[in-house]
């Protein structure tokens, strides 16, 4: 199972955990950043050169694509500081999925190789592997964990998570 640290840049770099989710889309400037919405013009944003840089080596990159045109440059620049295997993409859009698959046929997109899944509805019924998010209840981790469909748990608590993972084995 991989555990995922949502929102966690910096601070779950050595969690310990599979992958850090990074929620990507373009600045004003056309800087691609770690935003989860829509940057305000003017603030200061992490950019995605900065998180390749500190994060290459430590921990697997989650790319949540919150905004379609620029796939094939972010998935150049992920792949140039990180093996196919380190690095998954969720993008919000089917063709953004189709282009990333298409162009980078060793790395994992979804909903093609595996499905996400929100966790405050039932598992769908699905013969693809399930990344469920944001899971942060120690109980539905603990649940979640025992079915076998459920490959990622997405979570803002990777050091309970962990934990869990770990009595487990």
């Amino acid at each position: 199972m991989l555990v995922s640290a949502h929102a966690g840049y910096p601070r779950w770099l050595d969690s310990g955990a599979d992958f850090i989710e990074v929620d990507v889309r373009r600045d004003a400037r056309g800087v691609i950043v770690d935003s989860h919405d829509p940057p305000e013009p003017g603030t200061d944003e992490v950019t995605f050169e900065q998180i390749l840089l500190a994060a290459a080596g430590r921990i697997g990159l989650h790319l949540d694509l919150k905004e379609a045109g620029f796939e094939v440059e972010l998935v150049t620049r992920a792949l140039q500081r990180f093996p196919a295997d380190k690095v998954i993409v969720t993008p919000d859009f089917a063709e953004s999925a189709r282009v990333i698959k298409q162009n980078f046929p060793d790395v994992r997109v979804s909903p093609i190789d595996f499905v996400t899944h929100d966790q405050q509805y039932p598992l769908p019924d699905e013969t693809k592997t399930i990344w469920v998010w944001t899971v942060d209840d120690p109980n539905l981790m603990r649940r979640l964990m025992q079915d076998k469909r459920v490959e990622c748990l997405i979570t803002n608590r990777p050091d309970l998570a962990l934990r869990l993972r770990t009595a487990r084995s």
